[in-house]
């Protein structure tokens, strides 16, 4: 579980990556809101950068 915790920075940035990525292929696909997908990927990215400051 210490594992989990010491890499939980890790985890979010690799999550707003991918949050990053498919809203570009919703954009790219035309889909109306892909701005929410940006949204989530800000959100994961702060999170990253929060939780990774020591």
């Amino acid at each position: 579980m210490r594992a989990f915790w010491e890499h939980l920075s890790a985890l979010f940035f690799a999550l707003a990556f991918g949050a990053l990525v498919f809203g570009v292929l919703a954009r790219l696909l035309g889909a109306g809101r892909s701005w929410l997908f940006f949204l989530l990927a800000l959100l994961l990215f702060s999170l990253g950068l929060f939780w990774g400051v020591k």
